[in-house]
């Protein structure tokens, strides 16, 4: 299924433009032969476009990530062509909080509300939207706040470690270590590797946590260096600062390429480390980059800045929800719509939603080369049918 939306701020609201085509109105049918008396009703005009709520922080220390992903979400409305959606913004940053920009969503008549961006605020702006029955799709990587209405979009962590081990399984490398920080994302980490990796037949032989904010390494990875021979891959899912301060010291405690490949995640799809020579040959998983390329073009040409990585789920968002109500006597947007088995397609590739509120993405399997991230593992086309 494709997709589009449309836009506003705090108490302003963003339509698109209106269609070019002249509109029809509803003909009433013929009276019926048999009963001369009988005058049918015609269909009611729809007042108004549908509206969709979107919950963005415009204010305070994250004002740019919001106001780009407002961006995103307004370039998305204008794409589609939509004339049938408006989209109600609202700063979750203002006094009370994404609960009180939430129940704002709500008293204002939203079908659909999409954010916040981050876990708390999904957690807040939740209870008001619950209790209205409007389903909710957040921007969060965390899947602890998902359920119950609510979906979380982001690309979460557990799809990128279970696509790359189950790659990794394919080309022999079973025995899996892992070094992952001792915080939510670490330990959301290592829950999906032990799945992952017993679903493949492999074995989990070392993990070490370090606190976050280590800056010495040594000492976690002589343990796993005195451990090598035990598994023949190993797990850095953080990139960043930690990857660069991780790589140099590998060989030295007796992890490298010829002996052990390197696993990551999305965090690795970072151009600077492309210049560590140690990660050569390393494997992580992330959307394809082809049309998320052409979005940052046109992000760019629009509003002359670099998009961030994450303005693609503001605009993949807004796409579905101008699909969801092109037609103005559209179903009213439901969890049964939200997940259908075949799924939608965005920026960042298909994506579907799960009962639970979880989602899942189809992602590509890259390899750090010289210079380069080559493609390993193309990213699917569709879905298999659910049970398949």
């Amino acid at each position: 299924m494709a997709a589009f939306l449309l836009a506003g701020c705090a108490p302003k609201t963003v339509t698109a433009p209106p269609s070019t085509q002249q509109a029809t109105e509803p003909t009433p049918a013929p009276t019926p032969a048999p009963a001369p008396e009988v005058t049918p009703t015609p269909t009611p005009t729809p007042e108004g476009p549908a509206k969709v709520g979107l919950l963005l922080p415009l204010s305070g220390g994250n004002a740019g990530l919001g106001q780009a992903m407002l961006q995103a979400s307004e370039m998305a409305l204008f794409e589609s062509g939509s004339d049938n959606l408006s989209l109600e913004v609202r700063d979750t940053e203002q006094t009370g909080g994404a609960a009180a920009a939430s129940q704002q969503l709500v008293d204002a008549g939203v079908e659909m509300v999409l954010g916040p961006i981050f876990a708390a605020g999904v957690a807040q702006a939740a209870p008001a939207t619950r209790n209205a029955q409007i389903p909710t799709i957040a921007f969060s990587t965390d899947r602890s706040v998902a359920g119950n209405g609510v979906y979380v979009m982001g690309n979460l962590p557990q799809l990128q470690v279970d696509r790359v081990v189950r790659y990794a399984a394919t080309r022999g490398f079973k025995r899996i270590a892992a070094l992952v920080p001792d915080s939510a994302f670490g330990r959301a980490v290592t829950g999906q590797l032990q799945q992952s990796v017993l679903a493949t037949g492999g074995a989990l032989s070392a993990i070490e946590f370090y606190p976050p904010g280590t800056s010495d390494f040594s000492p976690f990875l002589q343990r796993l260096g005195a451990a090598k021979g035990t598994f023949d891959a190993l797990m850095i899912p953080e990139g960043g600062d930690v990857l660069r301060l991780v790589a140099p010291l590998l060989s030295y405690y007796g992890i490298d390429q010829t002996t052990v490949h390197l696993l990551g995640t999305t965090l690795w799809n970072d151009q600077g480390l492309l210049r560590e020579p140690a990660l050569v040959g390393g494997l992580f998983a992330a959307p394809a980059n082809e049309a998320w390329a052409g979005f940052a073009d046109r992000y760019r040409s629009n509003y002359g800045a670099q998009p961030p990585r994450i303005a693609s789920l503001a605009y993949d968002a807004t796409l579905l929800a101008a699909a969801l109500t092109r037609d103005p006597t559209h179903p009213r947007i439901n969890d049964d719509i939200l997940t259908a088995p075949e799924g939608f397609s965005g920026i960042d590739g298909i994506f579907r939603f799960r009962p639970d509120g979880g989602v899942e993405r189809g992602l590509a399997v890259f390899e750090i080369q010289n210079g380069a991230f080559g493609t390993v593992d193309p990213a699917p086309q569709s879905f298999p049918a659910p049970g398949a």
